[in-house]
């Protein structure tokens, strides 16, 4: 038996880390080698698309192994995307031999920079990952300007290799393990001697006998099964009788990605095609797609001097093209000061969640913890937006519930945060600017809602 390579032995080890990511749907994989992060990356992806959909992305460039693996010969990736708009199911192709798992080359230019890197779009396609309980594992270069921003959009890192290498503040580790070592050549079994003596005593004509019953078992068993294959495989469920029939369905990469992201940068008028997803319209109150750029002029914020004391940080959770996958389940919409604000980038309308409302950083990364140790969220990171749209003002804390629950009756999101004089304000969304909230302000105009733009203080309940 050839004894395994040490990148042979890291996609091994690659395989057996694999669970560690059960609970995660983002991560990056680096290391000072490039052949053994991608090694290591290729290993959990094909263990964890025997059960999800995994989207490996080379950020080191030309990852011979990754390239080794691409299926067609469409030259765009992850450069085309990011930079230009190239549309994310368009560069994720299927990988050689994995029908779960996707490949997202490098592109047509390099990869290695901070314009891609510490892009922030990675915070919105991990989200969307988590969305919808798929894995995006990100192949880098621990020395690359950007990685630690890198790190900290997609949430989770995972070292590999003996030489260490600084390791970004407040992002997650997964289990850097021991570099695995190559397996020695396998000893020359030696024979049981009592077994083969054993064996010699055997009566020949016992033997016979016991092969004869066996024949006539499995022939049995075989002319039952004959008679009854056509209802065996219509109840067998569709993937496994693909597997058994060898007709399997062409692999889709436009179901791989999540929803597509909009662009950090302008589209050229050669880049792809809009997703048809872009083109979805929900939306209670919320204005569509073609009504984005607002006729209004911009908002002033009324309480400027609170600038310095607003509950700014909040934990970024999820962005999405629609307001209906945007909307957050039960168990998030219990929390504290959960914000659904549509956001307007170009000419396309996104929805984001966010989660809180801390007035430093410290606070904020502490609810993260908690939601990551409750498995609330994946990954998620902490972002600054400072600014809401106020409905109501010195509301009484026990009435609180009742007013929430009249303004979700009409299609707003709202929540409450308690003032230092023991009443409350209610507000909706969260923003990173005043221009970002001047669309949702048109739609609560629209109900007869008078908003107010202000930086928003307090804390939650």
């Amino acid at each position: 038996m050839t004894p395994l390579s040490l990148t042979e032995s890291w996609e091994m080890e690659g395989r057996r880390l694999a669970p560690l990511l059960d609970g995660i749907c983002s991560v990056v994989i680096a290391a000072t080698d490039a052949a053994l992060a991608t090694s290591m990356a290729l290993g959990v992806a094909r263990a964890q698309g025997l059960r999800r959909r995994v989207a490996v992305a080379d950020l080191i460039g030309e990852a011979p192994a990754i390239e080794a693996l691409l299926t067609g010969d469409d030259p765009h990736g992850i450069s085309d995307s990011f930079l230009y708009g190239v549309s994310l199911n368009k560069i994720a192709r299927p990988m050689a031999g994995a029908e779960n798992v996707f490949l997202m080359p490098s592109g047509t230019e390099a990869v290695a920079h901070d314009a891609v890197y510490a892009n922030e779009r990675w915070r919105r396609l991990a989200a969307g990952f988590h969305q919808v309980g798929a894995l995006l594992v990100v192949v880098a270069n621990p020395a690359t300007p950007g990685f630690a921003d890198l790190c900290a959009y997609v949430g989770a890192l995972m070292p590999v290799g003996e030489t260490v290498f600084p390791t970004p503040q407040g992002v997650p580790l997964i289990a850097p393990p021991a570099p695995p070592q190559p397996e020695p050549p396998p000893a020359t079994p030696r024979p049981n001697a009592a077994r083969a003596r054993a064996a010699a005593a055997e009566d020949e004509s016992s033997r016979r006998r016991r092969f004869l019953a066996i024949v006539a078992v499995l022939g049995s068993i075989a002319v039952a099964v004959g008679a009854f294959w056509p209802q065996i495989m219509a109840r067998l469920p569709e993937p496994v009788a693909e597997l058994i029939t060898g007709k399997q369905r062409e692999p889709d990469s436009t179901t791989v990605v999540v929803p597509p992201t909009p662009m950090d940068t302008s589209v050229r008028s050669d880049s792809a095609k809009r997703d048809s997803l872009l083109r979805d319209s929900t939306g209670t109150i919320i204005p569509t797609p073609d009504s984005i750029r607002a006729a209004s002029p911009p908002l002033t914020v009324e309480n400027a001097a609170d600038s310095a004391t607003a509950s700014r940080y909040a934990v970024y959770f999820a962005t999405a093209n629609t307001r209906a996958a945007a909307m957050p389940d039960a168990r998030v919409r219990a929390l504290d000061a959960v914000a659904l604000s549509p956001v307007a980038e170009g000419n396309e309308q996104w929805f984001r969640v966010t989660v809180g409302a801390s007035s430093t950083r410290a606070q904020a990364e502490s609810l993260l913890t908690k939601l990551r140790t409750q498995k609330i969220v994946g990954s998620g990171s902490i972002v600054s937006v400072p600014y809401a749209l106020r409905l109501a003002r010195n509301v009484t804390p026990t009435l609180i519930p009742t007013r929430l629950a009249e303004l979700a009756n009409r299609g707003i999101i709202a929540y409450a945060l308690l003032q230092p004089d023991g009443s409350a304000n209610v507000y909706t969304g969260a923003f990173e600017s005043p221009t970002q909230a001047t669309p949702l302000a048109d739609s609560l105009r629209a109900l007869r809602v008078a908003p107010v733009l202000v930086y928003r203080t307090g804390r939650a309940f």
